[in-house]
């Protein structure tokens, strides 16, 4: 089945997760990479594809792409034009049976166009959805509230995948989020405090993405 990434903001480190999840499975279960809206010049699609090696084939074409690193909707409206939702919405319901890493653009209440937002075009797909956090100082505000958006819609959320750099906060607000939302914990990655190399990432993939609770059989049976 296709999953749809999304994160309780922007920068938060869906693209980082997606990268992991790529590197780990995508030779093995011929999963492809999504990023049906990319905003600003810096494609997380080209991103993934430098961080872990693997070659075009992995990675399925934007439906749209925007120069203005800003909402889909402001950034199509500065191009005269707007997201056929309809259409988008078509599409990976369409394709929700096959092996898709689809990554949304910002976090739930992101609007694609005016009045449309990321959680409208999800609850439409029927996708079931992995929700990236942080594990810095505000996460448990954010991603409490993304988990119950997601919920009165019904969407179904797999989980949560925490990223972050240690920090005096970070047990305490992972569990706090768990035991209050009553979700399942994906996993969690810590991050360095530099950009990693190619071998760097994939080293880590290797040794430390423990993926039991996550994959193949929760997201990819």
């Amino acid at each position: 089945m296709s999953i749809f990434v999304t994160g309780t903001g922007t920068d938060i480190g869906k693209t980082f997760f997606c990268s992991l999840v790529m590197a780990k499975y995508a030779e093995e279960l011929g999963l492809k990479y999504l990023k049906p809206i990319q905003t600003g010049t810096d494609s997380d699609r080209v991103k993934i594809m430098n961080l872990t090696g693997l070659n075009e084939s992995y990675f399925l074409k934007n439906y749209y792409t925007f120069e203005l690193p800003a909402s889909p909707h402001l950034a199509s409206e500065m191009e005269n034009t707007s997201v056929d939702t309809d259409e988008l919405s078509r599409h990976l319901f369409s394709v929700k049976d096959a092996k898709i890493l689809v990554e949304g653009a910002g976090g739930v209440y992101v609007p694609l166009n005016r009045y449309y937002f990321t959680a409208d075009l999800v609850e439409q797909a029927k996708i079931p959805l992995v929700l990236v956090a942080s594990t810095e100082l505000g996460t448990i505000n954010h991603t409490l509230l993304s988990i119950d958006a997601l919920r009165k819609r019904e969407i179904k959320v797999l989980g949560v995948y925490f990223i972050g750099p240690e920090n005096p906060l970070r047990s305490d607000n992972i569990r706090t989020i768990i035991e209050a939302a009553e979700i399942g914990l994906l996993g969690t990655f810590l991050l360095p405090n530099r950009k990693l190399s190619r071998k760097e990432f994939l080293d880590k993939v290797a040794n430390e993405f423990d993926p039991d609770r996550i994959l193949p059989d929760l997201l990819f049976p």
